[in-house]
């Protein structure tokens, strides 16, 4: 808004530039201030010159400017305010058009159900944790999950490495993310790291594994026991085979007697 403001005044200054009475493009010379009165010197000791034509005495009087070239410049005035008046009214009119942003204040996002991989594979996890060195072991049991985590088909960005995409989707649910981020440490320490490993590595990833595999599952058991109250509500407003209302009801069934 301050560019289309600076634009409108630059717009009307030149508007009054143009329509303005045109002015002298050469100033003229002011009077001078009177001279100190010079000290006079008898003729006899001047030099003799020859008289001068009086047609080249006088002052200087510099001509008014050429009418064509004052209206070459009013022309390029107005011109110039055109151009800026285009500029401001296109500048206007994207400003107008310009998708706006709607913000919704609680924004949903459907999270989905905990594949069955990541459930039917938990004990084969627990029992690679639990054999082999505790380095090899915790790489074993952490390249399982990432594998089932693959197996889900669930989008993967394609800047993300696997573990980083095995955090995001497990993190997804509401697991505890503590211990997620310990187990993808001890990862990473197992992975790339030259000391040697313990069993308390081992339990600690133990107890991060299972911690996460409970959590899985009352995730899944909790969606699993929301649908079948969905389905159940629909059920006891159906008319059963012993309404009245029923094809089969026994009150239904008319006869002569």
């Amino acid at each position: 808004m301050v560019a289309v403001a600076c634009g409108l005044v630059v717009m009307a200054g030149l508007v009054v530039a143009a329509v303005a009475r045109p002015v002298a493009l050469l100033a003229r010379p002011e009077a001078a201030a009177p001279a100190a009165p010079i000290p006079s010197v008898p003729q006899s000791l001047l030099p003799t010159s020859p008289p001068r034509s009086s047609s080249g005495q006088g002052e200087f009087t510099p001509s008014d400017p050429s009418p064509f070239l004052v209206a070459l410049v009013q022309i390029m005035l107005v011109l110039t305010a055109a151009i800026v008046l285009a500029v401001l009214v296109r500048i206007l009119m994207s400003l107008w058009r310009r998708p706006r942003i709607t913000l919704h204040e609680d924004p949903s996002f459907e999270i989905p159900d905990v594949p069955v991989e990541l459930l039917r594979t938990a004990e084969q996890r627990v029992t690679l944790l639990r054999t082999g060195a505790p380095r090899n072991a915790i790489v074993a049991a952490w390249l399982d999950l990432e594998t089932s985590v693959a197996a889900t088909g669930l989008p993967r960005d394609p800047a993300e490495t696997s573990t980083e995409f095995t955090e995001r989707v497990i993190g997804t649910w509401e697991v505890d993310r503590l211990r997620l981020g310990d187990l993808a440490a001890l990862y990473r320490e197992a992975r790339f790291s030259v000391h040697e490993l313990g069993e308390s590595h081992r339990e600690r990833a133990l107890l991060d594994l299972e911690t996460l595999h409970a959590d899985l599952t009352r995730v899944a058991e909790g969606a699993r026991m929301a649908r079948a109250a969905t389905d159940g509500s629909a059920g006891p407003g159906a008319p059963g085979p012993g309404a009245p209302d029923a094809p089969d009801a026994p009150g239904n069934r008319g006869g002569a007697t």
